[in-house]
């Protein structure tokens, strides 16, 4: 009988967010709630920090517990941007509702994403907006397996965790170097790959 409800719950669960990808919307409900954002993401957020210059004005989109203000060198300023408030000074913002928001008035060098890219539904469009305010983005993903059927296997697991997306490791850095961001450095965390990126000298030129 549990398994049987166990079993609904993940069919009802999988509709759900099928039907947000679909829409493109945000899951306000899940985020909302302080009782979904999981503790054990700190140790990722303390490898993120390592990634990060010092000295420089720092923005985590999807900050949750804020954890990664925490592990930041203390030159470094801090905002924290997600779609609900999370604390004083918090900049709400959804990065799947248009048009983008400008944020020239905070000024930040550095974007962070915290398993936050996969709950994304246009990230080409998010990472092309970020390179006329930022010149680094510290960034982690749970990367797509490369064999297409591999992919394919797993596009239930993805849609029940509620990610948008599936792009492989090389997809992502195309995108990125699409906007003009190049890879500086890689890291690994549980099942997910770390990335510094930083905009190159002709991307500021344009810029």
């Amino acid at each position: 009988m549990l398994a049987k409800h166990r079993g609904v719950e993940t069919v009802t669960r999988v509709a759900k967010m099928a039907m947000l990808r679909t829409m493109g919307r945000s899951d306000y409900e899940r985020w909302a709630n302080p009782g979904n954002l999981e503790e054990w993401w700190e140790s990722r957020a303390q490898r993120l920090a390592r990634m990060i210059p010092a000295g420089t004005r720092v923005i985590e989109f999807g900050a949750g517990r804020r954890r990664l203000e925490a592990f930041l060198d203390p030159s470094c300023t801090y905002t924290a941007s997600d779609l609900v408030e999370r604390g004083p000074g918090t900049f709400v913002c959804d990065l799947n509702r248009r048009p983008l928001p400008d944020l020239c008035p905070l000024a930040p060098q550095v974007a962070v994403f915290a398993g936050v890219l996969e709950y994304l539904r246009d990230v080409p469009a998010v990472i092309a907006w970020l390179a006329a305010h930022v010149t680094h983005c510290a960034a982690s993903y749970s990367v797509a397996h490369p064999s297409r059927l591999v992919r394919l296997a797993g596009s239930v697991r993805r849609t029940y965790y509620g990610y948008m997306n599936a792009y492989r490791e090389a997809d992502l850095l195309a995108i990125f170097a699409r906007a003009g961001f190049a890879c500086r450095r890689t890291d690994s965390w549980n099942d997910q790959r770390l990335f510094l990126f930083t905009r190159s000298s002709r991307a500021e030129i344009r810029a």
